[in-house]
């Protein structure tokens, strides 16, 4: 399973954008994909124009959105470049980019191969670099993920007009889960963010945006639906001490993408390495998000 884990987050592959290719090695955490086929090889050297991509000298760059908190990126991608490189032939490097619109920058820019973006990240890199989806990702056998509103079980917040006057964190600007859709809730529940709350701050990723109500930093945050279990697999008194106040609706699960000047041969490279992982991708990243 946790095989299966890793396997995921390879094809979450390459949401760079201020990082710089010989950054290091960072990434996100995702889910799940069925074991890769035995009797499926790739060969490092793209078909249609023999230039090389995914050699040590010219690694395949994925990079990640900032959904959780960087250390946790950067653990999870390192044994995932190695079980690639293991069953591929293909050299990765893997970078966490400093906030989702820097991932379509560096998708844009050539800085990174290939991309698991979010819903509204995707919108933006289909509109400035005509990003072209090669996988769609499946969390829990749907195609469909959720935001919710977390609070403190002492805060006296029950419901989401109780909001008003209070503290709220959301988690980046082109989250889905942890900003976008959460905010259209508010709005269609007669709460005006700007506003009807006292202070409202991104918090930077959905793990800060879940510590911040636990820690009492604010009263109420977005985040994705999962982040608060995930988080209580180490601090199991979150899910005592905090609850889901609302929950938002239908997100659409992320896209893996490239961009659309990556050459054909690129993209065969590409679509190469999910095959031999044989992606039956079960789950999201992001998000997380």
């Amino acid at each position: 399973m946790k095989r299966c884990f890793l396997l995921l987050l390879f094809v979450m592959a390459a949401l760079v954008a201020s990082c710089n290719p010989g950054a290091g090695d960072e990434v996100a955490d995702k889910d799940k994909a069925t074991a890769p086929s035995d009797n499926i090889t790739a060969s490092p050297t793209t078909k249609t124009t023999g230039r090389v991509l995914g050699t040590a000298k010219s690694p395949l760059i994925q990079a990640f959105v900032p959904s959780v908190e960087a250390q946790k990126v950067v653990e999870s991608a390192r044994p995932l470049a190695e079980l690639l490189r293991k069953r591929t032939g293909y050299f990765v490097k893997n970078m966490t980019a400093t906030s989702y619109i820097a991932v379509v920058e560096a998708l844009g820019q050539g800085h990174a191969h290939i991309a698991w973006l979010p819903p509204m990240a995707y919108v933006l890199a289909r509109q400035r670099n005509g990003a072209r989806v090669i996988l769609k990702v499946v969390r829990h056998g749907q195609a469909v993920y959720h935001g919710i509103i977390l609070v403190r079980k002492d805060s006296g917040i029950n419901t989401l007009s109780d909001l008003k006057g209070r503290t709220f964190a959301f988690v980046e600007p082109a989250s889905a889960s942890g900003h976008l859709y959460p905010r259209a809730l508010l709005m269609k529940n007669g709460i005006d963010p700007d506003r009807d709350l006292k202070r409202c701050i991104f918090s930077g990723s959905h793990d800060s945006a879940v510590l911040a109500v636990f820690n009492g930093s604010v009263d109420a945050a977005a985040c994705y639906d999962d982040a608060r279990t995930k988080l209580a697999k180490t601090m199991p008194e979150l899910l005592s001490e905090t609850k889901v106040l609302a929950r938002t609706a239908d997100i659409p699960s992320d896209n893996v993408v490239v961009s659309k000047d990556a050459k054909d041969s690129d993209y065969d490279t590409l679509r190469e390495m999910a095959q031999v992982l044989g992606l039956d991708i079960e789950k999201q990243v992001r998000g997380e998000d």
